[in-house]
């Protein structure tokens, strides 16, 4: 990773990311539970009614359907992250090249 990419990590972090963990601090949300909770048998749920369990979600339709999501959730602090986080994500892609060799790292089955 090059130093650019890291001070843009680093801006939307103190810039994006903290002040919207501030906000559900104040908020009290739990995203993610700290520990078993004893009245529940398992941490799964299923899908809601009527959709998938899973989707394929095209890059260029990801940031409306997480920002969906997160307003559905409750969520406004995070769904306003939705289009700065696909921004930071298409400068922070890494295209290669492709190539007819194959990487010497790779095991070729025959």
């Amino acid at each position: 990773m090059s130093s650019t990419d890291e001070t843009k990590l680093r801006r939307f972090f103190q810039r994006e990311l903290t002040p919207a963990a501030e906000a559900l601090r104040k908020r009290s949300v739990e995203l993610i539970p700290l520990g078993p909770d004893p009245e529940r048998e398992s941490w799964w749920e299923p899908a809601p009614d009527g959709e998938p369990e899973f989707i394929e979600v095209g890059p260029e339709e990801f940031a409306r359907q997480l920002e969906e999501r997160w307003t559905a959730q409750g969520l406004p602090e995070l769904a306003a992250l939705a289009a700065p986080l696909m921004a930071l994500a298409d400068q922070l892609e890494i295209h290669q090249e492709q190539s007819e060799e194959i990487s010497p790292f790779v095991y070729v089955m025959y």
